[in-house]
C-alpha cells in the first residue's frame, strides 16, 4: 500500500518529468516552425519562375497586346499575356530608364508593391492561398528596362489596371 510520504515523492517525480518533457517539446516545436519557415522562404525563393520562363513552359500561346502612348497612340511596348501572368517589354527604339520618374515612385512603389500588399493582407488573412499573391520582377541593363514580370495578378480588371498604369507611366517617362 502506497504510503502518502511516497505518493509526494512519486508526483513531484512525475511534475519534474513533465516540466522537462513539455521543455523538450516546446523547443522541439520551436525548431520545427524555425524549419518550416526556412522550407517556405527556400521554396519561394528556388520555385520563383519569371513569366516569360513558364510562357515559354506553358501549352498556352500568350495573347501580345499593345502597350501604346496615352496620347497619340505611339507603340511603347508589347505585353505578354498568360493567364499567369504578364512580361512587358519596350519595343526596339523605345529607351525608357528605370531611374526615370515616375516609373519606381509611382509604378513600382505605389501600384505594384500596393498590390502586392494587398494580397499579402490576404494571404495572412486566409483568404488567398501562400504563393498566390501578386510578384514583380524588373529585368534592366545599364539601368535600361528591358523586361517588367508580373505574376499573379489574377483577374481582368487587375490586368487592366497595370496595362492602363504601364501605359501613362512610360508615356510619362518619354516626357521627361
Amino acid at each position: 500500500m502506497a504510503t502518502p510520504e511516497k505518493d509526494v515523492k512519486k508526483a513531484a517525480e512525475l511534475k519534474l518529468w513533465l516540466e522537462g518533457r513539455i521543455a523538450e517539446l516546446q523547443e522541439e516545436l520551436e525548431r520545427l516552425r524555425e524549419t518550416l519557415g526556412y522550407v517556405d522562404e527556400t521554396l519561394r525563393a528556388t520555385t520563383f519562375k519569371p513569366a516569360i520562363e513558364m510562357m515559354a513552359e506553358s501549352e498556352e500561346t500568350p495573347d501580345i497586346r499593345e502597350v501604346k502612348r496615352d496620347k497619340g497612340g505611339q507603340l511603347l511596348a508589347r505585353a505578354a499575356v498568360t493567364p499567369d501572368g504578364v512580361s512587358i517589354e519596350p519595343v526596339e527604339g523605345v529607351t525608357l530608364k528605370a531611374a526615370t520618374p515616375p516609373f519606381k515612385s509611382f509604378l513600382v512603389t505605389k501600384i505594384l508593391q500596393g498590390m502586392k500588399n494587398k494580397d499579402q493582407e490576404l494571404i495572412s488573412g486566409g483568404k488567398l492561398a501562400d504563393g498566390q499573391g501578386l510578384r514583380f520582377d524588373l529585368e534592366e541593363a545599364n539601368g535600361k528596362i528591358e523586361r517588367l514580370i508580373i505574376e499573379n495578378y489574377r483577374d481582368k480588371a487587375r490586368l487592366a489596371e497595370i496595362l492602363s498604369t504601364v501605359s501613362w507611366t512610360f508615356s510619362r517617362m518619354l516626357e521627361k
